[in-house]
């Protein structure tokens, strides 16, 4: 069997489907309909919820090296507080008992791990000496019980202080101005909302006169950002009705308006239903991507209701335009459908649960559009009573739109121009995306805007300390005990010095200075005794000694682990900007490099806190995103060219969506908006807009193509009609996404926003120019020679076959 005589089969058997479907049209709406219920009972499950570990690459060695200690050293979901005097200094007992009561409260937050707090007025915050008899003692810092020390007191207290590198610089401010309170967060079963409610408590309750409060740390943010959930659903039914009203306007007729709303609601319940039925919680950040698939789902049915309107003008009978509309957009618009759909699924390649989590629901998602619009409206169509008013009313936007075409893309000189000046456009674009940054761009969160709170508490803070973003690095050693050995201490040393030499690392903090501290408070407080022994028995006696002198138990748990294989260094940075990240990591792996060399047995693993987990996170995403965004185009042009039997075909399809993606990452570079894990699946959904204009032109000139035998006026007629309709669903597009740019506080979601409207009108551009202007130019043969079967398929010449003439088929020439 011939290809030629395998796709006559296959077209003519779908042929049969099609009449099947309109022979019981109730039937099948009722099957639609009654798994929309289904869908539709699942939905009280759905959980609205961030899920930190979601968005971290579980796989990389990093986030392996960070699992294995967050709950030991600390991990990345911790809150930073700092409070900070106006006048003065933080010794004075009105600053110091302010400090004690925000130590208390973030203490009893929600999900703290106890084991984990840092204050310099908490328990675990000593000062270890040498008592009289020769003991090796500790005492906290600061006394609740004692509300009030005499100025020496105070003095003695500061001195302390200043003495102790484990509090100065790292909970006390170089300047004396602020004080700084950490603590870790219990990942396991986290609600943020119910945290950060109680936080905000606390720090409502601190607030005075003479005194700053300051918050930051991941947790924070998550909380923020929770905070406008309502402010998102409010966008959301604005946006509703701002669609609704784009439809009265466009169509001013019942159907046009309650079948494509009708679509987007079946699709959602759809799409909702299903991520609650499989247990995918819907993530904040990400909800203008799932309301992109709804309105994409809305421009298909008007796409469908503009074929019927058209069609009703020159049948006069209800049924068979419904009919005609959809033997006429049943193969673009099911390829559309399910390019986008597979576009979308390839989101789960990503190596964050996140991406998984949405490729797999926004792909089920996109793909019901077949079922939930592409069916249901020409069926419901076929059902409704035939409108009364039959005449086309958007013929005055049809004449525009031909004088436009006739006068550019429709001459073989204006075709050329167009292609030209888009390689143009391409190349400059080059120099744009040179500017793309992978991660973060500036310092704080690009989440929130600059003067939100958070940023200008965590710029704060990084002002008064070393920095809050803390990157954990564990040496860890091929025996129990190996850490003592006094080579690893000195290796780890010589590790820090190494890392020090970069002038933006605030400081670090590690168990070999501990011991330094320890051998001198042993001998006298004498100087000369701060250094490491040259036996590893004599490390031990000095690590016994400092645990000993504390009542509290587990005084070396921030340091090492209970065996004594591991230890933790940790370092203070000021930002997570790509460029620091990169700094960091490329430091690091070549300290790691020669210092691992140079010890056998040691081991020196990156990387917990935020610093680490970030780094493996851009990582990842650089990963992700050079295999997500060409596998979308790959497999577009695969389908494509599998549907159509042509590579030129595919080729077509591809060439928007390349210049738009281009113009994409131009724009990225233009704006200062940088690849990370939230722009990524925002720039995959995006591409795959591009492939729904390009097919719905493509094959609206293949079929004008068939009747009129003249390539200029196909173009012609396929931007007249087929563009209007683009035209239009590219506005209800924009519109599904461009309030969020004027009435969303996050930042991120208004710079998505920015960023898919962009990409919207660039893909709309793209294929209304881009498409005919390249079928005029290179006059490809699946295009030029076309005709309709006797089922009215739309089908390609074979080259030993005589081009036939145009015929009458269901009431369409």
């Amino acid at each position: 069997m011939s290809v030629a005589s395998l796709r006559h089969r296959i077209t003519h058997g779908l042929h049969v489907a099609e009449e099947w479907l309109f022979r019981n049209p109730r039937i099948v709406l009722a099957l639609i309909f009654l798994v929309t219920l289904g869908f539709a009972s699942a939905l009280p499950k759905l959980s609205i919820h961030s899920d930190f570990s979601d968005l971290l690459p579980q796989n990389h060695s990093y986030i392996q090296v960070y699992n294995r200690i967050k709950e030991r050293f600390g991990g990345a979901n911790q809150i930073v507080m700092a409070i900070e005097v106006e006048q003065g200094t933080i010794f004075r007992d009105d600053a110091l008992a302010l400090i004690d009561r925000a130590t208390q409260g973030m203490d009893s937050l929600p999900g703290v791990n106890h084991n984990l707090v840092a204050s310099l007025t908490h328990r675990t915050a000593r000062k270890t000496y040498l008592s009289s008899e020769g003991s090796f003692v500790s005492e906290p810092y600061y006394d609740p019980a004692l509300s009030r020390r005499t100025v020496e007191q105070l003095n003695k207290m500061r001195r302390d202080v200043v003495s102790d590198p484990a509090v100065f610089g790292l909970l006390v401010s170089p300047d004396l101005k602020a004080a700084m309170i950490k603590v870790q967060l219990n990942e396991v079963g986290l609600d943020y909302t119910q945290t950060f409610s109680a936080l905000q408590e606390v720090r409502s309750s601190l607030e005075q006169p003479g005194y700053r409060i300051h918050v930051t740390g991941n947790p924070v943010l998550t909380g923020w950002v929770y905070t406008y959930l309502s402010q998102i659903v409010a966008i959301l039914a604005w946006t509703l009705a701002l669609l609704a009203l784009l439809l009265v306007v466009y169509f001013r007729r019942l159907y046009g308006i309650a079948l494509p709303l009708l679509g987007i609601a079946l699709s959602t319940i759809w799409g909702l239903g299903f991520m609650a039925a499989i247990g995918i919680n819907l993530e904040p950040l990400s909800l203008p991507i799932p309301f992109l698939i709804a309105a994409r789902a809305m421009s298909h049915g008007v796409q469908l209701v503009e074929r019927y309107y058209e069609e009703l003008a020159k049948t006069r009978s209800g049924a068979l335009a419904a009919r005609n509309a959809l033997d006429a957009l049943f193969r673009p618009g099911s390829l559309a459908i399910i390019v986008d759909a597979i576009g979308i699924l390839v989101l789960a390649l990503g190596t964050a649960p996140f991406n998984q989590k949405l490729g797999i629901a926004a792909g089920f998602w996109g793909f019901a559009v077949i079922f939930t619009v592409h069916f249901m409206v020409p069926l419901a169509l076929s059902v409704l009573p035939q409108p009364r008013d039959m005449e086309n009313k958007n013929e005055g936007v049809q004449r525009a739109l031909r004088r436009a075409m006739a006068m550019t893309g429709g001459t073989d000189g204006g075709a050329r121009t167009i292609l030209v000046l888009a390689l143009i456009g391409a190349i400059g674009g080059g120099w744009f995306i040179a500017q793309v940054k992978l991660g973060e761009s500036e310092p704080g969160s690009p989440l929130l805007a600059r003067d939100h709170d958070y940023n200008r508490s965590t710029q704060a803070i990084n002002g008064l300390f070393p920095g809050s973003e803390e990157l954990h690095v564990v040496a860890r050693t091929d025996e129990p005990g190996g850490i003592k050995r006094p080579e690893v201490l000195a290796a780890i040393e010589r590790f820090q010095a190494h890392m020090l030499s970069d002038p933006e690392l605030g400081g670090t903090r590690a168990i070999p200075m501990v011991v330094r501290v320890v051998n001198r408070l042993l001998h006298n407080d004498d100087p000369r005794w701060m250094q490491i022994p040259s036996k590893a028995e004599d490390v031990g006696g000095l690590l016994f000694a400092f645990m000993a002198s504390s009542p509290i138990p587990g005084a070396l748990n921030e340091y090492i682990s209970p065996d004594e294989r591991e230890a933790n260094i940790v370092f203070y940075y000021k930002d997570l900007k790509a460029d620091t990240l990169n700094r960091v990591v490329a430091m690091a792996e070549e300290g790691i490099a020669r210092i691992e060399d140079e010890v056998p047995g040691l081991h020196i693993e990156l990387g917990g806190g935020i610093v680490g987990v970030t780094a493996a996170a851009n990582q990842a995403l650089h990963r992700d995103h050079v295999i997500i965004i060409p596998t979308v185009m790959i497999l577009a042009f695969l389908l494509v060219t599998i549907y159509y039997q042509s590579v030129h075909a595919g080729w077509l399809m591809v060439l928007p969506m390349l210049f738009a993606t281009v113009m994409t990452y131009a724009y990225m570079g233009a704006a200062g908006i940088g690849i990370n894990v939230n722009t990524v699946p925002v720039i995959a959904v995006g591409v795959g807009v591009g492939i729904d204009y390009a097919v719905y032109f493509m094959d609206r000139i293949r079929e004008e193509m068939a009747r009129c035998r003249s390539i200029h006026k196909a173009v012609i007629n396929a931007v007249a009609t087929t563009g209007r309709a683009v035209s239009f669903t590219a506005a209800t597009l924009i519109a599904g996404v461009v309030l969020w740019v004027f009435m969303s506080d996050l930042r991120f979601q208004s710079d998505a926003a920015v960023l898919l409207s962009f990409m919207l009108v660039v893909n709309a551009i793209a294929a209304m120019l881009i498409v005919p202007a390249w079928c005029v130019a290179f006059r490809p043969h699946f295009v030029m020679a076309t005709h309709f079967d006797e089922d009215g398929v739309l089908e390609e010449d074979q080259p030993d076959e005589v081009a036939p003439r145009p015929v009458l088929v269901a009431g369409r020439v």
